[in-house]
């Protein structure tokens, strides 16, 4: 059997969380925090040899600040998934299309997209469930409610 692999580009928005994972990450990384790593990149010789590096951190790290004063993260990933057929075919079915339709025009709660989409809820969370592990989705707490939010800008499939 021919196994056909496929590249998934995925350009999505970053979550706050994200932020703080990829800041903690680059921490870690550095031995240091992002303020001090500016004063070391500033005063370093090897500036060209730390710039990719400075430039990936200080857009999470002021990505951040802004989210902490504006409320709103406003910054994107490329990322890119090499997968089978199969898995792609769990992923994008025509009622998950239905269900990421009816979030972008609005949704309060998951038994709310149960409603518009003529299915039971079990159901619609398991496939609310695979879109978030792929990132394409968020559920955020709202209440006692979990509210789907959409993440992905732009999705393209190149067969490998």
């Amino acid at each position: 059997m021919i196994k056909i692999m496929m590249k998934i580009k995925v350009i999505k928005r970053l979550t706050p969380e994200d932020l703080i994972r990829i800041e903690r990450r680059l921490e870690r990384k550095m031995g240091m925090t992002f303020e001090e790593f500016e004063e070391e990149f500033t005063k370093s010789r090897k500036w060209k040899d730390l710039l990719r590096l400075y430039l990936e951190w200080a857009k999470v790290h002021h990505a951040y600040k802004a989210y902490e004063e504006e409320g709103e993260v406003d910054l994107i990933q490329k990322r890119v998934l090499n997968i089978s057929i199969n898995e792609l075919l769990k992923i994008i079915t025509m009622k998950k299309i239905e269900i990421l339709n009816e979030i972008a025009k609005g949704v309060d709660s998951i038994s709310d997209l149960a409603r518009k989409v003529n299915r039971d809820i079990t159901n619609v969370y398991r496939d609310l469930k695979i879109l978030e592990k792929y990132g394409i989705i968020r559920l955020e707490r709202d209440g006692k409610k979990l509210k789907p939010r959409i993440l992905v800008k732009q999705i393209i499939l190149e067969f490998l």
